[in-house]
């Protein structure tokens, strides 16, 4: 870095510029912003002191970044857009280029300045638009104003602390993430465009001790201004807003904890205590603060709690309990969502669940933004069960913000905080709670339909290899007999059953508009066991007004089951209508016959398991979408 020096003139100590492009350093000994004019320096007044955060930089620090010169961390820039504060740190490459490296909330973006395409001045830009930079097309995520704080070390801009800057932060596709500096006015000044980062992929690996960078809240007895009760706050640095455990009273942590809210008691209580840690996902979590919200659909108000989780390596993270049912909710890259209507996000679709205007009803313990009662935004909640993608909108549209949140078991909350009593009792279906038939439907379904293909493999098999005729013959009724008498009986020549199974005797009959009846028996000539049969064949035709009809058949067949192995006659006592006697009729004798209504009736059974699969996922999927905005049936007015 070529550099340039000089004396403050303020103090006239010596005050040296890394960066030959800097315009702006604050002095090391007297804390005056001190501006490069030209060959001169001149003096904007002390800044304020550089807020103490957990933050694991400092001043000095070096790395590298994808192949570009060796840089140094130069310049400290603090902003407050009304709502929090974040750093900025100045990498100064040994080039003499710069890139910003920004950090909030635990996490980094190196961000590199790029040629300003045309763009829409700051007073038409509103979130959720879209704008192409030149290198893609990004999603405006906010458009705020932030007061320059503070400073320590050097900047590559003039402008005195205090001022007011305008920008729009967006977010693209694969992580990236942009900036448009408007400056103090309405038209863009500068562009940044980069992405998040881990400090190991900018080559700073000694980071700050978490001893040196543990910031302890000045005086150790806070109090509540409104009810004297004692205040508790575990991440001085970052907290904006506190309310009181005891009283509920919200005070603003950073105008040294004034009332801005008095109440007379707390909203709620949480039923994961402030101040507990939690393991998640292999990740130490402490709860830090607790807020109520609900939406009012027509006049009935739906409420749910969400637990500030908070980490020093990872920043916040916000665990969600409504009805009983918890999910886990990260920060989304708005720029990584495709679409409103479906919405896709990591290679998954999601569908639209609901919308509406969450308010804000309680506040405990601390929050990183400054929140008040009654503040509300503008939601739509979009599931792929086990997740669920969150778009919210504030009610200015300066900015959107997308989550996602990953359902967790009652149990697995319980057991990560070690909660001792019980859990709010789950009610209902949850939007995004996995059903528990989700995966199991198609294969219960596949294996029923491989059983039945098996079933009706070795039906076909019986039907064409194990099945024997074993015996037939035309049977002829004497012209003279009578319908039931002896005369008509006849028994048949003996025939032999070689193996054990059902069997099957079959009737055909040349019946035209009549019938012919036999009372039977399969007798065991070896045993004298005999199993009794029904036989009947009837066939009736004619026409009326709607054409010729048909009815019944001129076959018949009986079954018996169980018939061991042996030598056998059949008994045929044949039975006619008077005046309509039957010549002659064939018997067939089978045996091991498969039998098709067998074969359908286990197909049934088989296949009654996935159909209570399919109807319980059925269940699950209506009570699902009961609360949605659009349910699976419409309830009438």
């Amino acid at each position: 870095m070529s550099g340039y020096r000089g004396s403050c003139p303020s103090c006239g100590a010596a005050i040296v510029f890394a960066l030959g492009t800097s315009l702006l350093r604050v002095c090391e000994h007297c804390g005056v912003a001190v501006a490069r004019k030209g060959a001169n320096l001149a003096a904007y007044g002390r800044v304020a002191a550089v807020l103490p955060t957990p933050s694991v930089l400092k001043l000095g620090m070096d790395g590298r970044y994808e192949g570009a010169p060796r840089f140094t961390l130069v310049g400290r820039l603090q902003l407050d857009y009304g709502s929090g504060t974040w750093d900025e740190w100045l990498m100064g490459f040994d080039d003499d280029s710069w890139a910003w490296l920004s950090e909030a909330q635990g996490r980094f973006h190196y961000m590199a300045a790029v040629a300003v395409p045309p763009l829409p001045s700051f007073s038409q830009v509103r979130a959720g638009q879209t704008l192409d930079l030149g290198s893609g097309t990004f999603v405006v995520t906010e458009a705020r104003r932030a007061r320059f704080m503070t400073a320590a070390g050097e900047m590559p801009f003039d402008i005195e602390p205090g001022q007011i800057l305008n920008y729009v932060d967006l977010s693209g596709p694969g992580g990236q993430f942009a900036t448009i500096d408007y400056g103090t006015g309405n038209r863009p000044e500068a562009v940044y465009v980069g992405r998040e980062v881990s400090l190991a992929e900018i080559g700073i690996h000694e980071i700050v001790s978490e001893e040196d960078r543990q910031v302890r809240v000045q005086g150790q007895n806070l109090s509540c201004p409104q009810c004297g009760g004692p205040i508790e706050v575990r991440v001085p640095d970052q907290t904006q807003r506190v309310a009181c455990s005891y009283c509920g009273s919200l005070l603003d942590a950073t105008q040294k904890f004034a009332v801005l809210n008095a109440a007379e008691a707390v909203g709620f209580e949480p039923t994961i205590p402030l101040g507990t840690k939690g393991t998640l996902d292999g990740v130490s979590w402490t709860a830090i603060g607790a807020m109520e919200r609900s939406v009012t659909f027509e006049g009935v108000r739906y409420p749910w709690r969400e637990y500030l989780l908070y980490e020093p390596q990872r920043g916040f993270r916000w665990l969600v309990e409504s009805k009983g049912h918890w999910s886990f909710v990260e920060p989304v890259n708005a720029g990584d969502v495709r679409g409103r209507a479906t919405p896709s996000h990591r290679g998954l679709r999601y569908e639209h669940f609901q919308g509406g205007q969450a308010v804000v009803d309680h506040v405990v313990g601390e929050m990183y933004w400054a929140v008040a009662i009654g503040d509300f935004v503008t939601t739509a909640d979009y599931i792929a069960p086990p997740h669920m993608l969150s778009f919210e909108e504030d009610e200015h549209n300066n900015e959107i913000t997308w989550s996602r949140g990953t359902y967790k078991e009652p149990s697995e909350i319980q057991a990560a905080f070690g909660l001792a009593g019980r859990l709010p009792r789950r009610d209902g279906v949850g939007p995004h709670q996995p059903s528990p038939w989700q995966g199991r439907v198609g294969a219960i379904w596949a294996q029923a339909v491989f059983g039945a293909g098996v079933m009706f493999f070795i039906f076909m098999w019986l039907l064409f290899g194990s099945m024997h005729t074993v015996y037939q013959q035309k049977v002829a009724i004497p012209p003279r007999a009578i319908s039931g008498s002896p005369e008509a009986a006849v028994f048949t020549e003996p025939f032999v059953i070689a193996r054990p199974g059902n069997v099957q005797i079959k009737l055909s009959a040349p019946v035209s508009n009549s019938w012919i009846y036999i009372d039977g028996a399969l007798i065991n000539e070896e045993t004298g066991g005999l199993d009794e049969f029904d036989l009947e064949a009837e066939y009736y035709f004619g026409s009326d007004s709607d054409g010729s009809w048909t009815e019944g058949s001129n076959v018949g067949a009986a079954y018996v089951g169980a018939v061991p192995a042996g030598r056998y006659v059949l008994r045929l006592a044949p039975q006619w209508p008077p005046g309509l006697a039957v010549g002659n009729y064939d018997v067939t004798v089978r045996s091991r016959v498969p039998r098709f209504a067998y074969l359908f009736l286990a197909t049934m059974l088989l296949f009654a398991w996935p159909l209570l699969a399919a109807w319980g996922a059925f269940r699950f999927h209506v009570a699902r979408w009961s609360e949605s905005d659009h349910p699976v049936f419409q309830s009438g007015e």
